[in-house]
């Protein structure tokens, strides 16, 4: 997804300098042997990033505002998405490989005690303890991956287009409408985009305090936006190191424990079987 949204942006941005260049937008598109629709499929359609193009331009076209630079700050979104996702599951790397790791302790120390000779299988299929000990085992296990899975996926939630509603309201506003209008149409276009942007607060305390001030507000809203994504990947990244801690939970409270189980008890009881043996 990484790739295709900054071969996305990069398209976007060849199409903004022919618009710039005074060829009509969609001649750009038609030069390049695309449209916007299939650059928004390229990065997922209806999700943050294909909405998002889909949104800008239908905002873009409706307010009038001047096309080559507002491509050129599409293209610079898309790439700036792209990275933001690239930096969560860098920061997430840790915590899924540790999650992997635990999960395989029981499967090493089951080859640990094959490699040693010992009937670790025919201890625990041969029912018994050892049976009974492998089926507690399995379970915990079970519920260590699905524990795990759960921090690590609550970790990759956040705002997949952090700053959107923001960046589309200035969109508008570059084509020289009111405010208020501005912001009906950039959520009427999100809305027909099938995205749920946040940050609708953001946009109504910008518009108020620039009302409050006298001030144009489309800077604003443009530096809002920034911090918003910025607040976003420092969020991600918080988020991945509490993963990180938190993964010792299912580690402690139920890999271990299921080590033992699946592990030590087959060994326990085969090393007991094998000692008994010759006494019978």
């Amino acid at each position: 997804m990484k790739r295709e949204a900054n071969e996305a942006a990069a398209t976007v941005h060849r199409v903004a300098a022919l618009v710039a260049g005074g060829l009509p937008i969609e001649r750009a598109w038609a030069v390049l042997g695309t449209d916007a629709a299939a650059v928004a499929a390229q990065v997922g359609g209806g999700q943050a990033g294909g909405g998002l193009i889909t949104a800008v331009l239908a905002v873009a076209q409706q307010t009038g505002a001047p096309m080559a630079p507002t491509l050129e700050r599409l293209a610079g979104l898309l790439r700036e998405q792209a990275a933001q996702r690239r930096a969560l599951e860098s920061a997430l790397a840790g915590p899924r490989a540790t999650a992997k790791l635990v999960m395989l302790l029981p499967i090493v120390g089951l080859g640990f005690g094959l490699a040693l000779g010992l009937d670790v299988l025919g201890a625990a299929l041969g029912g018994g303890i050892g049976t009974g000990s492998v089926l507690a085992g399995a379970v915990l296990l079970v519920a260590a991956w699905a524990w795990s899975r759960a921090i690590v996926r609550r970790a990759a939630r956040g705002d997949p287009a952090p700053g959107l509603a923001l960046d589309l309201v200035a969109v508008a506003l570059a084509g020289g409408g009111a405010a208020d209008r501005a912001r009906e149409l950039a959520a009427a276009a999100l809305a027909d985009a099938g995205v749920l942007a946040s940050g609708w607060e953001d946009v109504d305390a910008a518009l108020d305090l620039a009302r409050r001030a006298g001030v144009p507000v489309r800077g604003l809203l443009l530096a809002e936006a920034s911090a918003a994504r910025t607040r976003a990947r420092l969020d991600g990244e918080a988020r991945a190191q509490r993963a990180a801690v938190q993964l010792a939970l299912p580690l402690g409270a139920c890999v271990l424990p299921a080590f033992s189980l699946l592990v030590i008890v087959p060994l326990v009881v085969s090393m007991l079987s094998g000692a008994l043996t010759p006494l019978a």
